[in-house]
C-alpha cells in the first residue's frame, strides 16, 4: 500500500510539489517537512537444519502468493534487522533460527518503491516446520533441489548463501 502525503503531519498545510536535490517531493510551504521518499527494509532468512536443508515456504499472502521463498518480512521500527529475520521464521513457520550472518544486501523496485532486503545466513536450532496463514505449505530441501524462488532477491540471497558456503568447504 503506497502511502501518498496530502497535507502536513506538522502543521497541516496542503504541500506542494518541490525540488529538492534533483526529485520533486511533497514538501510544506510554512514548514520544514518534505515527505522524502525512502526504501522500506525487509528481511529473508536462509536457514539450514541439521541435514544442511534450506527451510522454505510457499507464501499465503502477497506479494508472491504461490510462490516459493525464504522465511522473512519487514523490518519493525526499532528491531535489529537480525532479530527481525529470526522473529519472521519462528512467525511464519514455527522454527527457532540462530542467525549466523549478513548474505547480502539486495535493491529491488516494486509497485509500491523501493524495498532493501537483508539476506542473512542462519540454522535452525528449534521446532518443527508448521504451515501458518502466511506459509500454508513449507519444508526443509537439499539445496540442489530447492523449488523456483519467487523472488529475485531470494534467488539472489541463495547464490550468496552457495558462494559463502564454498568458501568454507
Amino acid at each position: 500500500m503506497k502511502i501518498e502525503f496530502r497535507f502536513c503531519p506538522s502543521c497541516g498545510s496542503a504541500l506542494s510539489l518541490r525540488q529538492i536535490e534533483g526529485h520533486d517531493l511533497p514538501a510544506c510551504p510554512n514548514c520544514e517537512f518534505v515527505a522524502w521518499k525512502g526504501p522500506k527494509v525487509a528481511v529473508a532468512l536462509v536457514a539450514s537444519d541439521p541435514q544442511g536443508r534450506i527451510l522454505v515456504i510457499r507464501r499465503g499472502i502477497s506479494p508472491g502468493r504461490g510462490g516459493w521463498a525464504f522465511p522473512g518480512g519487514y523490518v519493525d521500527d526499532e528491531e535489529d534487522p537480525a532479530f527481525g529475520a529470526a522473529r519472521e521464521c519462528l512467525e511464519e513457520t514455527g522454527c527457532e533460527a540462530a542467525v549466523d550472518e549478513l548474505a547480502g544486501v539486495f535493491h529491488v523496485v516494486t509497485e509500491d518503491g523501493g524495498l532493501v532486503v537483508l539476506a542473512y545466513r542462519g540454522r535452525l536450532t528449534a521446532g518443527e516446520p508448521t504451515p501458518t496463514p502466511e506459509a500454508p505449505e513449507l519444508g526443509c530441501f537439499d539445496p540442489e533441489q530447492l523449488p523456483e524462488l519467487v523472488f529475485s532477491s531470494h534467488r539472489r540471497a541463495f547464490d550468496a548463501w552457495q558462494a559463502g558456503r564454498a568458501q568454507v568447504d
